[in-house]
């Protein structure tokens, strides 16, 4: 078999349509172009990979010292609260991490569009917007940004896999009924 023509050290495996000739597959993933590579087999547009623990965000000892931050926390936490009691205290993490997940896109990210996703993901969704926009409305993208980070990161950390997270915030933080007011469980 041949040798790579692009590093020349190990077997080119992979028939490429820029080098002509025989690529070894890491040379092929990392020289990679769309204008060269379309409809190669080996070609794929690459998707963005988003790193959620790397964006920025306050402390647990800075949300814990803070009581502004905490009800800025409690806004979006209880409306987490409230969109589970709607759907009988069944939903899963998973749910309340996606949505965390589509606010930092939308925040963080600026993404403009939110992909088609199921109903009830667009729904709590639409939610949390609505609850930031409402009782958040003074409040900067960056600090919002953090507090969405910091409760990602919190969810995060406290489930495996079941209702863990929502059971504490359930418990600590309970139901958004209004701007400004909660109802504990």
């Amino acid at each position: 078999m041949a040798k790579c023509a692009v590093c020349n050290s190990r077997k080119g495996q992979r028939k490429c349509l820029r080098e002509d000739g025989f690529v070894c597959s890491q040379c092929c993933g990392e020289t990679r172009l769309a204008e060269h590579c379309q409809g190669c087999i080996f070609y794929r547009e690459s998707i963005p990979v988003r790193r959620y623990s790397d964006i920025p965000r306050f402390s647990t000892n800075t949300m814990d010292s803070d009581i502004e931050l905490q009800s800025y926390s409690n806004i979006i936490e209880g409306t987490l609260c409230h969109l589970d009691f709607l759907h009988d205290m069944s939903l899963k993490d998973a749910f309340a991490l996606k949505i965390l997940e589509m606010l930092l896109d939308k925040y963080h990210y600026h993404d403009t569009d939110v992909p088609c996703v199921e109903s009830h993901l667009r729904e709590g969704f639409d939610a949390v917007v609505n609850s930031i926009s409402k009782d958040m409305a003074d409040v900067s993208e960056e600090v919002i940004v953090k507090i969405l980070s910091v409760i990602h990161f919190v969810a995060k950390r406290r489930s495996r896999g079941g209702r863990e997270y929502f059971r504490i915030i359930q418990m600590y933080v309970g139901l958004r009924v209004g701007s400004g007011m909660r109802m504990l469980s």
